[in-house]
């Protein structure tokens, strides 16, 4: 069939023609569904990370809750969708230091490696960062990496705030204790428990590593910028040096080195560092805090009065202290030291009451029953490990101040 412009239309073409279209519509609208399948997709696939988010913080409480009971398993379960979706600050590296801690506490120390690195890598802006860097600067220097550990230390106290960079600080004072820079290690101990919140983890590692530092220089043989001189005199006894000075024998001998209090020289130089030191007892966490004019010297855990047993609150100072006790138990002949059934131990410091009403028979002892410190086990006293008991021995003077309080703050 002809038209009058001489164009030819032929059937078969138009055919084709419409079928292509046809195609190309049918692609059309598959590209324009499939666009909106994705885009409903991110939509949703937001929603729910949206959501995730929205839910986190119960869900991290949660999950920091069942790693404490001991459900790793649940922990890991809640977590894993903020691990899998999520990546915000203000989460993520919350959620991989509970992972952190999960796959740490059950000694998987590589995967807990890889997690902290994680975070040090990707989140070096959040606020866990200084916590997830001290962790594994910690498992590296367990391992003995020490240069990659202290780098990563100095910076965490160059860098973090107070609170957070108490445990980097404490870091670096264990390398110089390793070191033998005992005062430099006693210098870096405050600071951090100056930095740390009271009583926190941290500060309770600073103030446990500073008291084994301070008895180290009280006791080392060598100077110390605390220490003094003295020159034995005609007529003086370890007694009557240590009644001049009013320090301990035990500190003289311990720091001169010396195993016979009778083997005194004329004009020998002795060692001694003066101390006025004051007990305090916490009752309400079981701990002995020795102080000085610088503050907390050493912590102590002790084994207090039980239930209807209670030491009692008040004011007392320390009588005539005695090495290896006869224990005179009421209602029973005197039990001597050595014996299974003294619970004195291996001291006895007696705590003469300075108030009305107070009882007039406590006394800080040792104990025959070590798995009992820490714990209200006693009949009123506080008993100790008897090596630490012994060292107390050695610190203190008759006379000293015990105060016994139910909580101490340092404000009190």
């Amino acid at each position: 069939m002809s038209f009058p412009s001489g164009r030819t239309i032929h059937p078969e073409r138009s055919k084709k023609d419409a079928s292509l279209f046809k195609i190309l519509a049918g692609i059309g609208i598959v590209g324009i569904v499939a666009v909106g399948v994705i885009q409903f997709s991110v939509w949703f696939q937001n929603r729910i990370t949206s959501e995730i988010e929205a839910e986190a913080v119960d869900t991290l409480f949660e999950a920091e809750r069942l790693i404490l009971s001991g459900d790793a398993d649940g922990a890991l379960e809640l977590l894993a969708p903020i691990l899998d979706r999520v990546d915000n600050p203000d989460i993520t590296p919350k959620a991989l230091l509970l992972q952190a801690q999960i796959h740490q506490d059950a000694e998987r120390l590589e995967e807990t490696k890889i997690v902290l690195k994680q975070i040090i890598d990707m989140y070096s802006d959040s606020t866990e960062y200084p916590t997830a860097a001290t962790r594994y600067a910690r498992l590296l220097e367990e391992e003995g990496s020490m240069p990659e550990a202290l780098a990563l230390y100095r910076e965490i106290r160059a860098t973090a705030p107070s609170a957070l960079r108490a445990p980097a600080t404490t870091a670096l004072a264990r390398d110089k204790q390793r070191n033998n820079d005992l005062d430099g290690a006693q210098t870096m101990y405050i600071e951090a428990m100056d930095e740390a919140p009271w009583d926190s983890d941290a500060w309770i590692e600073a103030s446990t590593l500073l008291g084994e530092v301070n008895t180290q220089l009280l006791f080392s043989t060598s100077p110390t910028p605390d220490s003094k001189l003295y020159t034995v005199m005609p007529g003086d006894s370890l007694t009557s040096i240590g009644s001049k000075l009013n320090i301990t024998q035990g500190q003289l001998l311990r720091a001169n080195g010396l195993s016979n209090p009778d083997m005194l020289r004329l004009n020998r130089t002795l060692k001694y560092t003066p101390k006025d030191f004051h007990i305090i007892i916490e009752r309400s966490s079981c701990r002995i805090f020795v102080m000085d004019r610088k503050g907390i010297f050493k912590i102590y855990s002790a084994g207090l009065g039980g239930q209807g047993n209670d030491t009692t609150l008040g004011k007392y100072k320390i009588g005539n202290k005695e090495k290896n006790p006869v224990w005179h138990k009421p209602g029973s002949t005197p039990i001597p030291s050595g014996d299974p059934e003294n619970e004195l131990g291996t001291r006895w410091l007696p705590m003469v009451p300075e108030e009305e009403g107070l009882p007039r028979d406590l006394g800080i002892h040792g104990t025959i029953q070590p798995d009992s410190i820490g714990l209200y086990s006693s009949k009123g006293c506080p008993r100790m490990h008897n090596a630490e008991v012994e060292e107390l021995y050695d610190l203190i003077v008759r006379s000293t101040l015990v105060r016994v309080v139910e909580v101490y703050t340092p404000s009190s």
